[in-house]
């Protein structure tokens, strides 16, 4: 049975607050701080064939993270067991190790006077009515019953769902003291579509914090069965320059990109096309792009992260214009600036939308294509070179057609790319049931289709 926040910490304070004495206790080695991360996770994971359990995964997973402190050096380690006198044997390995560690000032813990203490919005990142198993397979029973109910679904690949309950505590002896509770329900359904020229794949997913925030089993089936049906006959179309425009998923695939380019670790390596770029024009006027922690049961949600610094909201471009990087505490360190609150990552991103409908969007579009989804293929952030693979819909006149194509790679180099974005209206709402990043339906003009 999966524990609650209250039996996890239970279990978890007195053996971090043990293992912190314990390293202090190794002043003989120089040990200075310490940092104690205990992470507890329970999974249950459903598979749904032909109506009928397939498959049925379930578990509980414990580890152990610690990291010592002598002065500038620096040595972790992780385990993956609550037993105390295992990893104090652990630690005293390390302790007489981290003599000879290459001292690294930018690895030590975040200065005290900075740690974050104020009160913290209740984010509610944690389902207390959870559903029954049986509520489970219900919904991917449901899910499966109606792809499969969509003309042209021959078969299910693979429908499931999961459960994922965790939380952390983390303790360190300048003070850091926070601990997190989260659930996250992932289902999906990967079905097989058949005409008489061949056989296609196509799926959904829905993902939350919430089961109630769910997407109905119902329409995720037929988005499944649809998204199957749409790729059959698909050709390859003619190599050209042409606009794209890309639907909301294809969109957060897309600029998902941005997130790599603007993380402190590239801008440190001198791995990013976006380097020197702040108070720059990096993409067209009007796009906007914000990254927003304290979003209600978002995916990416988390007001302080897990080195004690505050999330806050960032506008990382706006109107266009680069305003901001990502960077962990080791990172701002590297590149003498503040830490962004991102230790574990972007957040809950968004592409503001823009002012046109998504039919306007396209209006105007004598051939083009609707870009549905990429397979494949490199994004290089470090000289911006785009090179995937895609599937869609043919575009003429200004109508979308029901022409599918599939097989064509998207070239181009992003620094063009992004200057030529043209945003539609319909940025989905957050919390995103599909993704922690949302993105509006996206024109890129000119850009260079290699097909047939």
């Amino acid at each position: 049975m999966a524990k609650s926040e209250a039996e996890f910490l239970k279990d978890a304070r007195p053996l971090a607050e043990s293992l912190i004495d314990y390293a202090m206790s190794g002043t003989a080695y120089g040990i200075t701080d310490a940092k104690v991360f205990i992470a507890a996770s329970d999974k249950q994971e459903y598979s749904i064939e032909k109506g009928e359990i397939a498959r049925s995964v379930s578990g509980a997973s414990y580890s152990v993270s610690i990291t010592l402190y002598a002065g500038d050096r620096t040595l972790s380690f992780t385990r993956n067991t609550l037993d105390e006198k295992e990893l104090q044997d652990a630690m005293l390995k390390n302790m007489k190790a981290i003599g000879v560690v290459p001292p690294n000032p930018n690895k030590r813990l975040l200065e005290e006077d900075k740690l974050f203490k104020g009160p913290e919005p209740d984010l509610d990142l944690f389902d207390k009515k959870p559903p029954t198993d049986a509520d489970l397979i219900a919904y991917a029973k449901e899910v499966e019953a109606e792809a499969m109910a969509q003309k042209g679904v021959k078969g299910a690949r693979s429908v499931s769902i999961t459960r994922l309950d965790s939380h952390f505590l983390v303790l360190a002896t300048n003070g850091l003291d926070r601990h997190e509770s989260k659930t996250r329900y992932s289902a999906g359904a990967i079905v097989i579509a058949e005409d008489q020229n061949g056989m296609q794949n196509g799926g959904e997913g829905s993902t939350a914090r919430h089961f109630n925030d769910m997407a109905k089993p119902k329409e995720l089936g037929k988005m499944a069965g649809q998204d199957a049906v749409s790729k059959l006959s698909a050709t390859l179309p003619a190599t050209g320059q042409m606009p794209i425009v890309l639907d909301n998923d294809a969109a957060e695939a897309f600029f998902s990109s941005v997130y790599d380019a603007i993380d402190g670790t590239a801008l440190y390596r001198g791995a990013t096309f976006l380097k020197g770029k702040i108070g720059k024009q990096v993409m067209a006027k009007g796009v906007t792009l914000v990254d927003d922690p304290d979003i209600r049961r978002g995916l990416g949600s988390g007001h302080v992260d897990t080195a004690g610094v505050e999330s806050r909201k960032i506008i990382h471009i706006e109107d266009g214009v680069l305003k901001s990087f990502n960077a962990t505490l080791l990172e701002s360190r590297q590149l003498c600036m503040e830490p962004t609150g991102r230790e574990n990552g972007p957040t809950n991103g968004m592409i503001l939308p823009g002012t046109l409908t998504p039919d306007a969007l396209i209006a105007d579009i004598k051939e083009g294509i609707l870009i549905k989804g990429f397979n494949g293929g490199t994004v290089d952030v470090n000289n911006g070179n785009h090179s995937r693979q895609a599937y869609g819909l043919l575009i003429k006149d200004g109508k979308i057609t029901d022409t599918p194509v599939a097989g064509f790679v998207v070239s181009g180099n992003l620094k063009d790319m992004f200057m030529n974005v043209v945003l539609a209206n319909d940025t989905p709402a957050m919390p995103s049931t599909r993704h922690s990043l949302a993105a509006p339906t996206t024109r890129i003009n000119g850009v260079t289709i290699a097909g047939k």
